[in-house]
């Protein structure tokens, strides 16, 4: 005896679940990144005569103002979102150590951070007057000679892609997280015990996973 206590080596899938959680951490600085370039872009003067020119067209011609990027509101939900992500991804230091509480905000917060990153996709998917159609109905029109006119207003053009990706990889990377942690929790359960005192009861968690234990073993049983 030695008077230290050695910590217990977690198991393998709780290191990956924690690991995979703490990649959340790029994808939000990015979301946040983003989301504060889209709002220095929507405070601009470009983007004021852009807008103005658009609703100009609109007025004379008859033709809708696209979708520009996700609108000042969409760029401050990007920041909040990555806010959210860093959050987030801090926990996977915690899930490392086994703690219940972090186990619990983990699978909260990770729902709700999948939640918002689903319907940010999924709003941008399904929005069809994009820009590339609104240079199409122009170009198709008698004003064709007014696309450069808006080009050079419109901003740069990796934002929208760049966007994209960075979305889709906060969704990934959040559901593999989730993927993760939740086999973690059902097959190394007791892990989870640190910040608890030893004789304390078992939680909701613990209750049911123990059923899904005893179901599974008896299960087994049954068919051998």
């Amino acid at each position: 005896m030695t008077g230290i206590d050695t910590p217990t080596p977690a198991p393998r899938v709780v290191r990956a679940a924690a690991w995979l959680t703490l990649t959340l951490a790029p994808a939000g600085l990015l979301l946040v990144l983003d989301g504060i370039l889209e709002l220095r872009w929507w405070g601009s003067d470009e983007s004021k005569h852009l807008l103005a020119l658009l609703d100009n067209l609109n007025t004379e011609y008859g033709i809708e103002p696209p979708a520009l990027l996700r609108g000042r509101e969409g760029a401050v939900e990007l920041v909040v979102l990555g806010i959210l992500c860093l959050g987030y991804a801090a926990l996977g230091v915690w899930l490392l150590r086994g703690r219940l509480w972090a186990r619990t905000w983990a699978i909260g917060a990770g729902v709700l951070t999948l939640l918002l990153g689903v319907i940010g996709v999924g709003s941008d998917a399904t929005e069809s007057h994009t820009v590339a159609n609104y240079f199409e109905q122009l170009t198709g029109s008698a004003i064709g000679d007014r696309v450069p006119e808006v080009r050079e207003l419109l901003f740069p053009g990796w934002y929208p892609w760049a966007e994209d990706i960075i979305q889709g990889a906060q969704v990934l990377l959040t559901l593999a997280a989730l993927v993760a942690l939740a086999s973690a929790v059902i097959s190394h359960g007791d892990y989870f015990t640190g910040g608890r005192e030893a004789d304390a009861p078992p939680d909701e968690w613990d209750s049911a996973l123990s059923r899904v234990r005893e179901q599974s073993r008896r299960q087994r049983e049954a068919d051998s």
